[in-house]
């Protein structure tokens, strides 16, 4: 596996768990209460860190 399709693999399952996870939470599924619910936004909101970090990196990377 080169390094393109590593990394490609790695944003896809990303955003696939972001948003099973955002459905999850649009829908109730495993919400029991309000600790499960900012357990699930906090999960949500690290993906979408960890993101919007590949994407900086990548486009510094493109730059450079």
């Amino acid at each position: 596996m080169s390094m393109k399709d590593f990394i490609s693999e790695i944003i896809s399952r990303t955003r696939d768990e972001k948003e099973k996870l955002a459905e999850a939470v649009a829908v109730g599924t495993n919400i029991h209460s309000f600790e499960d619910y900012k357990y699930l936004i906090g999960q949500i909101d690290g993906l979408r860190l960890t993101l919007a970090i590949v994407d900086e990196i990548l486009t510094e990377d493109d730059e450079e």
